[in-house]
């Protein structure tokens, strides 16, 4: 497995240093943008840890559940550069809060909730976060934020490769049954994201050279997500 190195001390200071001197407002919002990200970041973490117990709980493969925890430390790394990122902006020490975690996080241990919670937060939801996280990096000015985004668009391109390959397993063990549950929770979930807002604000597209995609670019690269990454494994999956 390829890693990404991490920005370099060199890369930390240029950062902050063209964090100093951007606009009060825009350095709020970039704040704000990878104070989110990195919160997202840190669920995940309790997410793959709640996945482990799943495939325990389903009898998946080993090699899965051994693949899940490497994810969850993944996870663990992405929030720490994240929250790294925003405090440049945000000029002032951030970090990860108590994570609530309720009764409803705790439950669907059958193979075909998991299945289906698969579905939306892995093969889909990481398969996303992977290729949104590769056009930020693309577009990006500072080699800091290149470096995070291109870590985690890599450690999200195995995560998504993680819960397809569940849902394989899980479609060859549970059978006709399951892969129409699959089916209507691909369909379900593809439809969300399909529904995004289409306003933007006129400053949006301006924080692109930060990391940060405009409304309407991500619209158009999930689109082309859905069409060509998601849908042709998807036929497979159900052939």
């Amino acid at each position: 497995m390829t890693e990404f190195p991490l920005p370099s001390k060199d890369d930390w200071r240029a950062l902050k240093a063209r964090a100093d001197a951007l606009p009060d407002a825009t350095r709020t919002a970039l704040a704000q943008h990878w104070a989110n990200a990195a919160r997202m970041e840190h669920a995940s973490v309790a997410a793959f840890s709640r996945f482990s117990l799943q495939l325990l709980a389903v009898g998946a493969p080993a090699a899965l559940l051994e693949q899940t925890h490497r994810a969850a430390l993944d996870e663990i790394k992405h929030a720490e550069l994240c929250f790294s990122v925003a405090s440049l902006y945000a000029q002032q020490s951030m970090g990860p809060g108590p994570l609530p975690v309720t009764e409803q996080a705790l439950c669907a241990w059958d193979l075909v909730s998991v299945a289906v919670g698969t579905v939306e937060e892995g093969c889909v939801g990481e398969t996303i976060a992977a290729l949104e996280a590769q056009a930020a990096a693309e577009l990006a000015s500072d080699e800091a934020v290149r470096c995070v985004l291109s870590r985690i668009h890599d450690d999200e391109s195995h995560h998504s490769e993680l819960a397809w390959r569940f849902v394989r397993w899980a479609a060859l063990v549970g059978g006709a049954p399951l892969k129409q549950a699959l089916a209507l929770a691909f369909e379900r979930t593809i439809t969300l994201h399909g529904n995004s807002p289409s306003l933007e604000s006129i400053g949006e597209a301006r924080l692109e050279t930060h990391g940060v995609l405009s409304a309407s670019t991500r619209r158009t690269l999930r689109a082309r997500i859905m069409n060509e990454v998601i849908r042709p494994p998807l036929a497979q999956l159900l052939a």
